[in-house]
Parts: structure tokens; C-alpha cells; sequence
């Protein structure tokens, strides 16, 4: 897979968030419970930003000559996801949406300035099989889903 196909991967997966989102009301979106989830939607965005930050982390980390790291620890996430949810819970839904679109920008900005021979986790970087970020888009596409069964946006 080639580096532009990748990126394509992730760009699609946003996008379809972002349908998922745009047909679900603000409200429901920030208070109601997730199908399947102890969090809402926000904290799925939440969660989402962390892993993106998580990811700019190690681009910076190897940019910088050194061992990178994941913030997590398999398989107990629930440390590493409270630390990203749980200070965002207080923000309003439009910041954290903000955010989301923030962090994104920033990753895909920084994946597109690396090679397509020699990414940022070696020659593999771009193969969706065997990448260090290989879940990314994969990931996103299944928190999609699952904010997806909140319903729709219900006419006034």
C-alpha cells in the first residue's frame, strides 16, 4: 500500500465520523450514552484526540532520535483513557469536536511530510497490515459505528 492510499484510509475514516455526527443532534452527541459504552459521544471524540496525540507524540519522539513509546499499556487502557476523556468531560461539545478536527489536521500534516520509502515506523508505515498505526483508521471507523447507533437527528 502506498503512503498516499494510507493516508487516503485515515482521511475516509474521518469522514465518515464526521457523516455519523452531522446526522446525530449536539445534545444527544454530548449526554447520552454510547450503545455498548460507558462514555458518550464526546468522550468517544475524547478518546479519539488522545489517540491522535498519542501518535504526534511518537512522530516528535523518532523525529527526535528517540525510543518511542505508547501511553497505554495492553490490556488495561482504562488509566490511559481516563487521562484523555476525564479532563475534556467539563467542555462544552463544540471544543471538543474542535479539538478532534485539530489534532487530525496536525497528524495527517505531519504523516504527509515523511517519505513513502522510510515513514516514520520504517518501511511498513504505510501497510495497513502491519503498521504501528495500522488500527488508526480501522479504529475510528468502529467508534464511528457504535456513536452511529444513537440515531438520527429527529425533525422539529
Amino acid at each position: 500500500m502506498s503512503k498516499g492510499d494510507f493516508l487516503a484510509g485515515v482521511r475516509a475514516a474521518r469522514a465518515e465520523l464526521r457523516e455519523v455526527l452531522a446526522g446525530s443532534e449536539e445534545r444527544t452527541l454530548a449526554t447520552a450514552t454510547v450503545p455498548g459504552l460507558d462514555w458518550t459521544a464526546k468522550d468517544v471524540l475524547s478518546h479519539l484526540i488522545g489517540y491522535d496525540q498519542a501518535i504526534l507524540q511518537a512522530l516528535k519522539d523518532i523525529r527526535e532520535g528517540r525510543a518511542f513509546r505508547w501511553g497505554w499499556t495492553y490490556p488495561d487502557f482504562d488509566p490511559w483513557n481516563e487521562s484523555n476523556v476525564g479532563p475534556r468531560r467539563a467542555q462544552p461539545f463544540s471544543a471538543v469536536r474542535a479539538e478532534l478536527e485539530t489534532s487530525r489536521a496536525a497528524l495527517l500534516r505531519d504523516l504527509e511530510g515523511w517519505p513513502e520509502q522510510s515513514g516514520p515506523f520504517g518501511p511498513d508505515t504505510w501497510d495497513e497490515r502491519t503498521s504501528e498505526i495500522s488500527w488508526l483508521a480501522p479504529h475510528e471507523r468502529e467508534h464511528a459505528e457504535m456513536i452511529a447507533k444513537l440515531g438520527t437527528r429527529t425533525a422539529l
